[in-house]
């Protein structure tokens, strides 16, 4: 979820995120005694492990997506500060729904909210719950530059990337779990390494992909919506220019790829014919958006 904030190369763990301590679920289970043989307990862990696989392998449908969303819509509506600005939130609205209605997803009513917050960030909540940071809303310079990023984001709530990254993460991380917990494989530290690194780096590659996938879709939309898609590359080589350039060994436990990356392949995607400007519509939507955000 996931990302714009100029953290590209960083990967915060699931466990971090919702502050499990896993420190003290295997000091606990360390004084725990268990007098089954080794090969049966590897054995019924590996059960487990498998049901827990199987468990996130389980895909969510439209009405699951929309209640996970909205779920976490509405914790992060109680942490962030959102802006309450009619005036502002329809424009956005008005360029977000272009986008939608260029991707044609019809199962969720999507929503775009604005966070005060002077990161240059935007996210989607699996259901279609979409937040830009104020941040970004100075940083775009003109209308092709934010619908780059909204179809970015609009393209992983169509794709259900979040939903599908929630599951990975829940299925890999439980069976990881369990295996550590119950075979006597993993002591202590160990352990711990097990799961919060060894489940980062396994479903990295997934994110990556989805990444990349969001970055081809939105392009689409956009040109359908009849935005120049060129917009997302000014903008990835502006991100580029703030945040400097990653090293590439840091690529491969990403979340994100690099710039450099991400500006090749958007470049192989946009052809001759795409436009080069926008409808006067959202033009106007994004004058009112400047207008109102784009101070510091």
């Amino acid at each position: 979820m996931i990302f714009w904030r100029i953290r590209h190369g960083i990967y915060e763990t699931f466990e971090r995120r919702f502050g499990i301590d896993h420190a003290a679920m295997f000091s606990l289970m360390n004084r725990m005694t268990d007098p089954r043989p080794v090969v049966t307990r590897i054995r019924r862990s590996l059960a487990v492990a498998g049901a827990a696989l199987l468990f996130g392998a389980c895909a969510m449908d439209a009405a699951e997506e929309r209640r996970l969303g909205a779920e976490a819509a509405a914790e992060i509506e109680r942490r962030v500060d959102v802006v309450h600005d009619s005036e502002g939130e329809q424009a956005l609205a008005t360029i977000g729904h272009a986008l939608v209605d260029a991707s044609g997803d019809v199962s969720h009513p999507y929503q775009f909210r604005i966070v005060r917050d002077s990161s240059v960030n935007a996210f989607a909540l699996p259901g279609g719950f979409v937040y830009v940071h104020t941040g970004l809303l100075h940083t775009a310079r003109d209308v092709s530059e934010l619908a780059g990023v909204l179809g970015h984001e609009v393209a992983h709530a169509r794709l259900s990337h979040g939903a599908e990254q929630a599951r990975k993460q829940q299925g890999l991380s439980a069976a990881i779990t369990v295996v550590c917990m119950f075979s006597g494989l993993c002591d202590g530290g160990l352990s711990q390494v097990a799961i919060s690194v060894g489940a980062n780096v396994l479903t990295a590659k997934f994110s990556r992909t989805d990444e990349l996938e969001a970055d081809s879709a939105g392009i689409a939309y956009t040109t359908r919506a009849g935005v120049d898609p060129r917009g997302m590359i000014r903008f990835f080589a502006r991100l580029r220019e703030q945040s400097g350039n990653v090293p590439a060994y840091l690529e491969w436990v990403s979340t994100h790829p690099v710039e450099d990356t991400r500006i090749a392949a958007a470049k192989r995607l946009i052809g001759p014919g795409a436009p080069a400007s926008s409808p006067a519509e959202l033009e106007a939507a994004f004058k009112v958006l400047r207008a109102r955000y784009g101070s510091p």
